[in-house]
């Protein structure tokens, strides 16, 4: 069993990730896999999980974040507007891959705030593997579902990684299992952390 990490920021930019967390009733495990973790969450990641009331995974991940509010933070996007408007409107539809555009200027913002806290950016969309974020600093990792499940059966005790997939799968059997583990690409910041790429990457059809 490895040790775990001591403090962790976890992005989640990507709707998907606690829509299969949710489904395989695994939302815990993202508190769980470091002594100290605070989540991120974009309003418009929040409104995509949680508008459709009716929906037993959108209950659910309201109620975690309801229950966790003082380890979640937050992040107004500039996409305000349309969310009021979507709420008021069913019909309306986001723009396509909006959550995952509003993460680029926190990602950027993360340069001067706590260089040398490791951040995961946490992701199911395929989005995220042909954009990869640009150039980031060395703590910002990128992370797919897969790599992190993997991650988490290494450092949380009787967590199966098996086990965990297929009760995702058993209500999302399309679940993207990609695995990712993709550390930043600029030195500039000159904090280095200690997770590292535990994973070699497959690769993709685009």
């Amino acid at each position: 069993m490895k040790k775990k990490l001591v403090e962790v920021q976890l992005v989640i930019p990507d709707a998907g990730i606690l829509i299969s967390l949710a489904h395989g009733d695994l939302l815990g495990v993202i508190l769980e896999f470091a002594d100290t973790v605070t989540v991120v969450i974009t309003d418009i990641v929040k409104f995509e999980v949680t508008r459709r009331a009716d929906l037993f995974d959108a209950k659910k991940i309201e109620d975690f974040l309801a229950e966790n509010k003082d380890r979640i933070k937050e992040i107004d996007t500039g996409y305000g507007p349309i969310l009021e408007l979507a709420r008021k409107n069913p019909d309306i539809k986001l723009p396509e891959n909006i959550g995952e555009h509003s993460i680029y200027g926190f990602v950027n913002d993360i340069r001067s705030e706590k260089p040398g806290i490791p951040t995961l950016v946490l992701f199911e969309d395929n989005w995220f593997v042909k954009n990869e974020l640009g150039s980031r600093p060395t703590m910002v990792h990128l992370v797919s579902l897969v790599s992190f499940l993997r991650y988490a059966e290494q450092v949380i005790p009787d967590f199966s990684f098996e086990n965990a997939i297929e009760r995702i799968k058993n209500t999302r059997p399309n679940v993207n299992l990609v695995k990712i583990d993709s550390p930043g690409k600029n030195s500039a910041v000159g904090a280095e952390t200690n997770w590292k790429p535990a994973f070699k990457s497959q690769s993709l059809s685009m």
